[in-house]
């Protein structure tokens, strides 16, 4: 019993003393964002399925480079949700500002949609004010009972970006600044 009383004081004791509390990042929309209301009504639906990232980034811990194949986690700020589900909001966002006639949606619709897009970011690497991002995607065209989904635009690109403020704050505008840039490369595929 003194034992458990003993941790319970040693783990309140170092809560209190221990780092300041991590602020919280998510990828922004773009500084041109706008808000407004469509008829859906025969618009194309195009769903950007989940980007896929290699597994040590997806996580809500920021990840930033160092020296070599290095990676630490950010002691001072964290993803408010995983990298993978942010990546894929912030480029159904970017998408849906460059291709305003079609409905674009990050989640399977109700509908079957008319085009899916599908990413791989297969690296990501930030520290030093900037970030590179090398991703590929495919844009299928939807198959039906006789035939399977087929590959009509496959690409990849490497996207540079650099953003302003703490380390942290510069990562996650900077990885917002090469989504923009991803997306206006799918945009021209769609």
């Amino acid at each position: 019993m003194k034992l458990l009383l003993l941790l319970a004081l040693f783990t309140s004791l170092a809560g209190c003393a221990g780092l300041p509390e991590p602020r919280v990042y998510v990828l922004s929309p773009g500084s041109n964002a706008t808000s407004m209301v469509r008829d859906n009504a025969g618009r194309m639906v195009v769903e950007v399925r989940r980007v896929l990232i290699p597994d040590h980034l997806d996580t809500t811990r920021i990840m930033l480079g160092t020296v070599g194949n290095q990676i630490k986690a950010s002691e001072t700020g964290v993803w408010g949700e995983r990298l993978s589900s942010g990546l894929t909001q912030a480029l159904a966002a970017a998408l849906a500002r460059r291709v305003p006639a079609a409905v674009i949606v990050a989640r399977p619709p109700d509908i079957r949609p008319a085009v899916q897009v599908m990413v791989e970011v297969t690296a990501l690497r930030c520290g030093g004010g900037g970030c590179a991002m090398t991703a590929q995607w495919t844009i299928p065209r939807p198959g039906d009972a006789t035939h399977p989904p087929r590959p009509t635009a496959t690409a990849q690109g490497r996207f540079l970006a650099h953003g302003e403020g703490n380390e942290d704050a510069a990562a996650a505008i900077a990885i917002g600044g090469a989504v923009e840039q991803l997306a206006a490369q799918i945009a021209t595929r769609l």
